[in-house]
């Protein structure tokens, strides 16, 4: 075997082991990246809800039996001040979306589209409303009121 044929071959054994390697190497990555992907599919990491706290009141402005409109956003949301504690509810039918109006004098909420009733709780008195109005976690400190809305994730 001369020089120049013995240099080939060596230099022709390096280029199979290293692409062999190469090949080896992008083979384990991509099973390695495949197996993250299942895992983190399969076990999410658990996100804390990040809610926005508004204020919706003084405790001493709404008294026990009344509730107080007010806008978060462009929704109407009730503040309800109910013997057991305060209850906000959204101003929005479940029905079809329709905006509810609070009827003090018979202590419910009503819905003008399709005649939907609802007590001073949320649950569905009369009509076609699948469910109660929505709810939302209320805190009060001190002498405040503060409703805690969870922040909507973006749609992907």
């Amino acid at each position: 075997m001369s020089d120049h044929e013995e240099k080939a071959t060596r230099t022709s054994r390096r280029y199979f082991l290293a692409s062999g390697f190469v090949a080896v190497g992008g083979i384990l990555l991509t099973g390695l990246f495949v197996l993250r992907s299942g895992f983190l599919f399969l076990f999410p990491k658990s996100r804390e809800r990040e809610y926005t706290k508004y204020l919706v009141g003084k405790a001493k402005d709404i008294p026990v039996g009344k509730a107080k409109e007010i806008s978060i956003g462009n929704k109407p949301v009730f503040v309800t001040h109910l013997p057991e504690g305060f209850r906000v509810f959204s101003g929005v039918c479940p029905h079809l979306g329709c905006i509810v109006k609070w009827k003090e004098r018979e202590n419910q909420f009503y819905c003008p589209c399709h005649k939907a009733v609802f007590d001073n709780d949320g649950t569905v008195l009369a009509g076609p409303s699948p469910r109660p109005l929505d709810e939302f976690e209320v805190l009060v400190e001190g002498s405040l009121v503060f409703v805690h809305i969870r922040k909507r994730e973006p749609v992907i």
